[in-house]
């Protein structure tokens, strides 16, 4: 990266940033005559979003896990300025916010809604998404509000006045993705996975078609359900699958080149992000010519591309067009959301190879056409229970913890916790009690109004809270904070400390608490115990 100098004395780096004030960062246009040539109103880096709360700010539910950790998050809710709190709410993709992570989001959407409202606004949430069943429980459980769905469902479900259904025709390429079912008979689910994968590959090289079709279909996309059966399959493709490949053309006689595939790359978990970023800048950019492959002449497109479910959301990709699902997804909504990858703006074909060991597969499989030409009835329903028991141990807490350092007077700094007294602050504690309480009972009644009200379970436990977080601070000696400082490392004989890290298995009485909303499962320890026997001479 290139860097100059301004007249004063500030350096601006190339990419269209820099730094001032000794430890601030702006971003830039490059352009001379830009008038944003000095500063543009856009920001990525979370201290310069807390002294600057933004008009729009986007992010992810995983950033609710800072909310007790960190006070400059008042700033977003405008609990000490004059600006307005937030108005508008949008969630993406909302059947991701179910199950355990769901659980989790209710409770801390809790807090986010009980700060919007400190200045009277009750902010108006949109969430959206294509594959989802029981929104209305699954909205009460999350944001605690009635559902109004738009578009609503019309007579016609191929006409809703706001969407119409577009019949296939390649004259006017109107192009749709056709799904192929394979059941392996006679063969391994192993070998069946070789075979077409080698045959897909192959075939998109030896095809009679131009540079811009033979793109289209050059990239072969491999989703799997588990990380272990895509760890075997890259093994493969390095391995058998060009194997296979050198025995098709000798078998079929072709005079055909070999096609070569190299590596294949990964949209996983298993890669760093550094690497997933190279990965779609390559799937985006680096095209097929039959001049460049001739020649040997670089950047080579993608050739296989292995994925989890990391490539549901997301992933906007016209060339990818050729799919391979190996097993079935466990969740229908998750099969629509990975096969809806290929085919959006060319025609795709989305294969689907089946386990017939596997029940579940061979009922797919003999149920192939009914199933696809009606899978959105298929989707199954998604849920969360943000007041149950084991959602209100793990993060209780954090809802009032939250709540009191952001919005009572005096206790936003790190240190500030040792100040805390119920009777001092009994304000704002009744208004967060009374409202979880009230939140409770409202999220049950829309949910189920026969389910057992838990509310006098939920306000005992928000009092014990309280009475332990007095507690603790009463009997601090000299430092007793939130927690920030000591995120990173335990606190020293003089320091104590009201929460702690989630799995931390210290021997202090702080809350364990999240630092992502990712940590719903517990960490247990283990150790190998050896077992060696006497000598001869001692027994």
């Amino acid at each position: 990266m290139t860097q100059e100098r301004d007249g004063d004395k500030k350096i601006r780096g190339a990419f269209g940033y820099k730094m001032h004030g000794g430890n601030h960062f702006a971003l830039y246009c490059t352009r001379q005559a830009c008038p944003f040539g000095n500063r543009l109103p856009v920001q990525v880096v979370d201290e310069e979003l807390y002294n600057e709360p933004p008009t729009l700010l986007f992010g992810t539910v995983d950033k609710f896990a800072m909310l007790p950790w960190e006070n400059r998050i008042g700033n977003f809710f405008a609990l000490n300025s004059g600006n307005r709190a937030p108005e508008l709410i949008i969630q993406d993709e909302l059947h991701l916010i179910s199950g355990p992570l769901g659980t989790m989001v209710g409770l801390y959407e809790s807090a986010v809604d009980a700060l919007c409202r400190r200045k009277g606004n009750v902010t108006k949430i949109v969430a959206s998404t294509a594959t989802i069943r029981r929104a209305v429980e699954q909205c009460a459980a999350l944001y605690d509000r009635d559902v109004s769905q738009f578009p609503h469902p019309a007579l016609d479900a191929e006409d809703s006045f706001f969407a119409r259904e577009k019949k296939i025709d390649y004259g006017k390429e109107n192009f749709g993705r056709k799904y192929v079912g394979l059941m392996p008979s006679g063969k391994t689910k192993a070998m069946m996975e070789i075979r077409s994968m080698a045959a897909m590959l192959q075939k998109a090289k030896d095809m009679n078609a131009s540079d811009e079709v033979k793109d289209k279909l050059w990239t072969l996309t491999a989703y799997f359900n588990s990380l272990k059966d895509l760890g075997k399959a890259a093994t493969m493709v390095d391995d058998d699958v060009k194997d296979f490949m050198k025995r098709m053309c000798y078998r079929l006689k072709s005079n055909a080149e070999v096609r070569k595939i190299g590596t294949a790359d990964e949209l996983t978990s298993r890669v760093s992000t550094t690497q997933l970023n190279q990965t779609l800048d390559k799937l985006e950019k680096n095209k097929y010519s039959t001049e460049n492959m001739k020649n040997h002449l670089p950047p080579y497109p993608c050739n296989v591309l292995l994925a989890t479910n990391m490539i549901s959301v997301g992933i906007d990709v016209a060339r990818l067009n050729v799919m391979l699902l190996v097993g079935q997804p466990k969740l229908t909504s998750e099969y629509i959301q990975a096969s809806s990858r290929v085919g959006r703006e060319y025609p795709g074909v989305a294969f689907a190879m089946y386990d017939g060991g596997k029940s579940r597969d061979r009922s797919h499989y003999e149920q192939f056409r009914p199933y696809h030409e009606s899978f959105y009835r298929h989707v199954e329903p998604t849920g969360a229970t943000p007041f149950s028991a084991p959602a209100r141990k793990r993060a209780l807490h954090v809802v009032l913890i939250a709540y009191i350092r952001l919005s009572a007077g005096g206790l936003s700094g790190e240190t500030d916790a040792i100040k805390f007294r119920v009777e001092d602050n009994k304000k704002t504690v009744d208004n967060i009690v009374g409202y979880m309480v009230k939140r409770c009972v409202d999220v049950n009644r829309r949910i189920n109004p026969h389910m057992k009200d838990d509310s006098a379970d939920l306000k005992r436990e928000m009092e014990d809270i309280l009475e332990k977080w007095d507690d603790l601070a009463r009997d601090a000696e000299e430092i007793f904070c939130y927690g920030r400082k000591f995120m990173v490392k335990n606190p020293d004989a003089s320091g104590e400390r009201l929460m702690k890290v989630f799995g931390t298995f210290r021997e202090d009485p702080a809350f364990e608490t999240m630092t992502s909303m990712r940590n719903v499962d517990v960490m247990v320890p283990g150790s190998i115990i050896e077992w060696k026997e006497d000598d001869q001479d001692d027994r």
